[in-house]
């Protein structure tokens, strides 16, 4: 006989687990079994904790009572101990002097002054680059996206251009580099797909096109280069109908696109008959300030002293960098670390790397800002932010550099709590990463305390005051 159906049951099953579960969650049940340790069962900890700001004590074995004591002496919004770029050189002069003379050219004697912006996620898609470059173009002057790689998994979330592509062989520093190529200033590597023989008549599968936006400073290609590595010449591009040649023999090489100025669209075709590393072009006017993004999903920092000196140099031949912004660490946190020595090692000779292809460029190092976890319910710092911002003050210290505590700028401890939670929600529901709003809050607040620099160094009496010298001796 058939039996009887009993669509109810599935309904008591459920029931009785989540009445089970809400008893459990009524006691602080947690034990390590083989190893494996379990976490208190908060049913309702969502639904309780939802726009509530937490504060709560940082008590970690290797955070000593007096960096304690000095992170937890503030917890109201933007009150915390200091906000200002500390200097770490060591005489009368300041780790960023190049830049600010640099700056200075630019606003008198109409210099380009030109930043990268090295970090991960956290500048995904030009967040905080975008709005520090608006702020320094609308201050100093100049027009342009700076530089733009020829592609990137984030090009459909980006709004400083638009950037289309295909056809594409990309490679990065997670991976494996390709015999006889190269990877980019940013991380990555690109190669056309190969041609058996140019043939002008037929368009080329392999393209990139960028579109200028309607915003201010960016709503038209001024001066664009091509950069690309070495080339047997027989490769070609054709761009918005012109063909090139590319036939240089250095480890980076740029090709002026003259031909193009003015124009709101480049619609760029390659017809290569041999492997050829094509780094990306650069958006920029006769002067002002640029500022290129090089985001890398998932970076420590650690892995950027992969590209190789030559590469790095080659580009700053190109492009002349006069301020380096590194921005890394979120993604060594962890709540169960208790100590960053591995990190501050391996920093360190990240530090040198850049110092030997940069020279004479000022660099800054950002710390982490606060980011948050889950603890018994409780969203709460992670613990080892604090230990990771003293660890980025050292190397700072240690090398010289100029040093920015976005955690402090943040708030301090449980800010990023009140940046998900309030009023005004500036950064996203993973407790780490900044939304578009809390981007533009950042990149306000880097802005002011470069512009701050600026102002300071130019008021002490012993700063040179001869632009003429500083264009001659800083900006070769």
């Amino acid at each position: 006989m058939k039996e009887k159906s009993e669509p109810a049951q599935p309904f008591f099953i459920l029931l009785i687990v989540v009445l089970l579960l809400v008893f459990i969650s009524l006691f602080n049940v947690k034990f390590d079994l083989f190893g494996y340790k379990t976490k208190k069962v908060d049913f309702f900890s969502d639904i309780l904790l939802q726009g509530a700001v937490k504060h709560v004590p940082l008590p970690h074995p290797i955070i000593s009572d007096s960096i304690l004591a000095k992170y937890n002496k503030n917890f109201a919004f933007g009150k915390t101990e200091s906000t200002d770029i500390v200097d770490f050189v060591s005489d009368t002069s300041s780790a960023l002097a190049h830049f600010l003379q640099a700056l200075k050219a630019s606003e008198e004697h109409k210099h380009k002054t030109r930043i990268a912006y090295f970090g991960d996620s956290m500048i995904e898609g030009d967040l905080i680059t975008q709005d520090l470059r608006s702020y320094m173009q609308d201050r100093f002057g100049g027009n342009g996206v700076g530089f733009v790689p020829v592609t990137s998994i984030v090009s459909g979330f980006r709004t400083s251009i638009k950037h289309s592509f295909s056809g594409w062989t990309t490679y990065n520093l997670l991976g494996q580099v390709p015999p006889k190529l190269s990877l980019g200033i940013s991380g990555y590597g690109f190669s056309p797909d190969t041609v058996e023989m140019i043939d002008t008549t037929s368009s080329s599968n392999t393209w990139v096109k960028y579109n200028a936006i309607n915003k201010s400073h960016l709503n038209k290609f001024y001066e664009m280069k091509l950069l690309y590595g070495k080339s047997d010449g027989k490769n070609n591009v054709i761009i918005n109908g012109r063909k090139y040649r590319l036939t240089g023999t250095e480890n980076v090489n740029q090709l002026f696109l003259d031909a193009c100025k003015d124009s709101s669209c480049i619609n760029a075709q390659f017809q290569c008959t041999s492997p050829i590393d094509i780094f990306g072009f650069s958006f920029e006017s006769s002067y002002g300030v640029f500022v290129d993004n090089f985001s890398f999903r998932g970076n420590s920092g650690l892995p950027i002293s992969k590209v190789s000196k030559e590469i790095y140099s080659g580009t700053h031949q190109c492009l002349k960098y006069d301020l380096i912004i590194l921005g890394y660490g979120v993604n060594a946190l962890s709540p169960n670390m208790t100590s960053f020595a591995w990190y501050e090692h391996g920093m360190n000779n990240v530090i040198k790397h850049i110092k030997e292809s940069f020279p004479n460029t000022s660099i800054l190092l950002i710390s982490v800002g606060d980011k948050s976890y889950k603890k018994d319910g409780v969203f709460q710092t992670d613990p080892s932010v604090l230990l990771m911002v003293e660890a980025q003050k050292r190397l700072a210290k240690k090398n010289q550099l100029a040093f920015w505590n976005l955690y402090e700028a943040m708030g301090g401890n449980g800010s990023m709590v009140k940046w998900v939670e309030g009023d005004t929600v500036y950064a996203n529901k993973d407790y780490t990463h900044f939304n578009f709003r809390g981007a533009h809050r950042i990149g306000k607040m880097l802005y002011d305390q470069l512009v701050n620099e600026y102002k300071n160094y130019y008021s002490r009496p012993t700063t040179v005051t001869s632009t003429t010298q500083v264009i001659q001796q800083q900006l070769k």
